[in-house]
């Protein structure tokens, strides 16, 4: 990134979670799952306890969720654990089930089981037990390894309903100083606004408080993953968790100062990443859909129209028919405006080809031909100007 202002430069690694150096993975099948040949439980650590921030589901949260609360309330974590295929919600042992498992952590890696992070997905129809936690946990700690291979075999054990295991990891500039940023997660069908389904796991090597990192990690994400929207549908082990263990010798950010916002703008643009990646996937043939809005009058209003466009099925249908739905949008914008959009822009563009649908309030022909250019590509970008002020946000989906 540039000494001075806020770069816009990532450069993308290999190595997922592994890549800041200071962390390694694990994954292992333990019997929670029905398939041998995938992993069903996950290991991230750190080699020694360092800030840590979450971020929740807002209406329901599961055992796992409400343990590792507790277990975070001081700010500083060493370990993730979680485990796929049946989750750890809704039954009677939940939370005596996520202790339990913490502290076997614990006595396995020598770490204090106030530490661990714990974290659950797949299907709530089956009571789960301690026996698969205690035949799996010594087989993470002892695989431990800090390659691209440990960190996608993570990806793969938290995978369920997605169609591949998802990693990525960048690089970034503080001052003098290489950064970088990894993560592994996962996300299906019913991912909505304010996290949904989901798990993302980062780690990154910047060295930060434990406040900034919370306040970094809060502004990111209402900025990318709370502003995703495949299907409205919530879930109560959603989890996004960031491990920042300071290795990478910048000085430490303890205030909102110029590396501060690097950094915010680095991890946001990791989850917008994360973001395309979710919507991307998930059903073949289908198209990414990013709904960028600018000019707004407050950046609650640009989120608040993002979010809406994003939930409109008839716009996402439009656009699952190589179409566009512009009196759809039109009405979406002006319903979260309160009043009519006067003077509004709207175009959709894609790395094949763009077209622009209405221009000054005036509805543009579009040819066959251009519809045709822009919908070659499965990653798509719908643009909406307003002309009220300067504030914008992108919501993400998928077009049905």
């Amino acid at each position: 990134m540039r000494k001075n202002g806020v770069n816009r430069e990532l450069r993308e690694l290999e190595g997922g979670v592994c890549a800041p150096s200071g962390f390694r993975a694990a994954a292992t099948y333990c019997g929670i799952g029905d398939n041998p040949e995938k992993p069903d439980l996950g290991l991230i650590m750190a080699e020694r306890r360092c800030p840590v921030a979450c971020m929740y589901a807002e209406r329901v949260c599961g055992a796992p969720s409400e343990v590792t609360k507790r277990h975070v309330s001081n700010g500083l974590a060493q370990a993730i654990l979680v485990n796929s295929d049946y989750a750890n919600v809704f039954q009677e042992n939940a939370k005596e089930i996520t202790v339990k498992a913490s502290r076997l952590l614990a006595k396995s890696a020598g770490s204090d089981a106030m530490d661990t992070v714990m974290a659950s997905t797949g299907k709530i129809s089956k009571e789960l037990s301690l026996e698969p936690f205690e035949f799996g946990i010594p087989n993470l700690v002892a695989g431990l390894g800090a390659t691209h291979e440990h960190s996608l075999s993570v990806a793969e054990a938290i995978r369920t309903t997605d169609k591949r295991a998802k990693q990525l990891s960048y690089s970034f500039e503080l001052g003098d100083y290489e950064c970088k940023i990894g993560a592994v997660f996962k996300g299906n069908l019913c991912v909505c606004p304010n996290m949904a389904t989901m798990l993302v796991f980062l780690t990154t090597d910047v060295n930060i408080t434990t406040e900034m990192l919370q306040n970094a990690l809060r502004v990111a994400v209402n900025d990318s993953l709370n502003l995703l929207n495949l299907d409205g549908v919530s879930s109560p082990n959603d989890l996004v968790c960031i491990l920042a263990n300071g290795k990478a010798g910048n000085y430490r950010i303890a205030c909102e100062d110029s590396e501060y916002k690097k950094f915010v703008y680095a991890l946001k643009e990791t989850l917008r990443e994360i973001c395309k990646a979710l919507t991307s996937d998930e059903i073949d043939k289908n198209r990414s859909i990013s709904f960028k809005v600018m000019g707004a009058r407050s950046l609650k209003e640009a989120r608040s129209i993002a979010k809406t466009l994003a939930s409109s099925l008839s716009i996402r249908r439009s656009i699952g028919k190589e179409g566009l739905d512009v009196d759809g949008i039109y009405r979406a914008v002006a319903q979260e405006k309160g009043s009519a959009p006067l003077g509004m822009y709207i175009a959709i563009r894609s790395k094949t080809g763009s077209f622009v649908a209405l221009e000054e309030g005036e509805f543009l022909p579009i040819t066959e031909e251009s519809f045709h250019r822009v919908y070659e590509d499965r990653e798509v970008v719908l643009e909406i100007r307003l002309s009220d002020g300067n504030y914008s946000a992108t919501s993400y989906s998928c077009a049905l």
